[in-house]
């Protein structure tokens, strides 16, 4: 949005001059506003004249954890300051390691679990710091319900429609949006109550089935149900217990098991429209040895824009997105392509997790998290020049590398000997991009069952697909070997081989 309006006594220069030109009356003794968009920041400007001192506009970014600290890097390069939110200290380590670590980018921080006002008084503080505020963004899971509802408080343009919240963060909740709105769905039921739970299978009288959290992030607390013992199992270990993001299980979902590979589409929406950035193809194990429950994924690939696949999952996910109500901002939506077609997994109203934000911008050129930052705080320029009307918004975005993201998995659980950064480093593996271990040397090293308890993982880029396959190989054999797990205090190690 260049040059909202131009000074009347002084043409427009440039749009990254206006801070050295306003220095004549806008024509008004009335308060007025110019709104000021700059490569590096967006300044607004509140007077009859033109002050000497600018309100600065900011954003606020609600539990910048995971791939979030790409949204702090992204704001900071241009020059926009950062409310930080934290909506709880009851999570794991693996969000709360982050804080410190992000607080150099915060130009303030609230603790919403401080304020005994609620949402109110969160309001309240952030209209009373020295900024204009023009988005609130959800920095990983834990953030998306606050930061919707804080954005809706504040009246900002951006904000998603609150009537269809749960729709974007009950994963039970998210199927039936689907089934009010004709997209295919997946058959469920939703239940605290065990033996509500078990009539339900009994009913339905197919095998497997998926229990898992209504909440929660990533793979964790998800079971894969052969009998009505594996459903008790799950009970016992879903309800009642705090998920990594802090939420409570009450419920859980029980839901059909959905054949087929897994997808991911990344995907960015400015006033109801949207743009598909990435698609990634998964692959997981249905059972480990030693987690005979578990659903863990091994690694996540990027795949070319098109095709017949990608273009009918791409068509899907718009649909998704429309129903559960997603108009404005990042999505991070897994889908399984099954017999019947693509069915919903999960919908996640946030950036996709972890690296997935610089992994895109290796390979793509553009990091989700500036996609991100430029349909929420810049009024969706870059997108508008994406967008194609006449396509239903299909860009097909740049490949310029292969990669993927590789997932450590742990088949022993003890005080881990070695550093997992040197001992992969001396494998010189010509397509590792970055490696990012979960756990240092001296530290508990867990097994492996889902995203949570990672040895750690190890992004993969190169020109050449082979290549990675290649040092994807090794670094298998090393873990079968354990040669990148000598712990003391272990139990006994059990291939990964061994999954299904």
């Amino acid at each position: 949005m260049r040059g909202l309006w131009e000074c009347s006594h002084k043409p427009f220069l440039s749009w990254s001059l206006w801070h050295s030109c306003c220095t004549c009356s806008f024509g008004s003794r009335q308060a007025s506003c110019l709104v000021l968009y700059s490569d590096s920041c967006v300044t607004l400007f509140r007077s009859s004249m033109c002050p000497s001192n600018p309100i600065k506009t900011a954003a606020v970014v609600v539990d910048p954890y995971s791939s979030g600290k790409y949204l702090l890097i992204d704001l900071h390069k241009r020059e926009v300051p950062i409310i930080a939110v934290r909506s709880t200290t009851k999570m794991s380590d693996q969000f709360l390691k982050s804080h410190e670590a992000n607080s150099k980018y915060f130009a303030e921080m609230l603790e919403f679990e401080d304020m005994e006002g609620g949402l109110q008084q969160l309001t309240q503080a952030i209209h009373a710091l020295t900024y204009k505020v023009v988005a609130v963004i959800p920095g990983s899971e834990p953030g998306v319900e606050l930061a919707n509802r804080l954005s809706h408080d504040l009246g900002l343009a951006s904000t998603n429609p609150l009537d269809l919240l749960p729709a974007r963060t009950d994963k039970a909740e998210m199927q039936e949006a689907l089934r009010r709105n004709n997209v295919p769905a997946a058959k469920q039921f939703k239940s605290g109550d065990l033996d509500h739970l078990l009539s339900w299978a009994r009913k339905e009288g197919q095998w497997p089935l998926v229990a898992k959290p209504i909440g929660g992030a990533g793979s964790e607390g998800i079971f894969f149900c052969k009998s009505e013992e594996d459903i008790c199992d799950a009970h016992r270990h879903i309800i009642g217990n705090r998920s990594s993001t802090g939420a409570l299980n009450s419920q859980l979902a029980l839901q059909e098991f959905l054949s087929g590979d897994e997808y991911i589409v990344d995907t960015v929406s400015h006033e109801g429209k949207h743009l598909c950035i990435g698609i990634w193809v998964y692959k997981k194990l249905h059972g480990l040895p030693w987690a005979a429950h578990a659903i863990m994924p091994q690694q996540n690939m990027l795949l070319p824009p098109t095709g017949s696949k990608q273009d009918e999952l791409t068509s899907y996910v718009f649909q998704v997105l429309d129903a559960v109500g997603l108009k404005n901002g990042p999505c991070h939506t897994e889908i399984m392509f099954t017999e019947r077609g693509p069915i919903l997994v999960e919908v996640n109203a946030r950036m996709h997790g972890l690296q997935g934000p610089r992994l895109l911008e290796e390979c793509t050129g553009i990091s989700k998290a500036t996609y991100t930052t430029d349909a929420l705080v810049f009024n969706g320029e870059l997108f508008q020049s994406l967008y194609r009307e006449a396509d239903q918004g299909r860009y097909l975005y740049p490949v310029h590398k292969h990669c993927v993201n590789l997932c450590l998995i742990s088949p022993v659980s003890g005080i881990l000997q070695i550093s997992l950064m040197s001992e992969l480093e001396k494998m010189n593996l010509a397509s590792a991009f970055q490696i990012i271990p979960a756990v240092q040397k001296g530290g508990r090293l867990a097994q492996t069952k889902d995203l949570p308890t990672l040895a750690g993982t190890v992004l993969l880029v190169h020109e050449s697909m082979e290549q990675i396959e290649q040092d994807i190989k090794r670094i298998r054999d090393a873990e079968a070997s354990l040669a990148l797990y000598p712990v003391t205090g272990t139990l006994e190690a059990q291939s990964v081989k061994g999954g299904a």
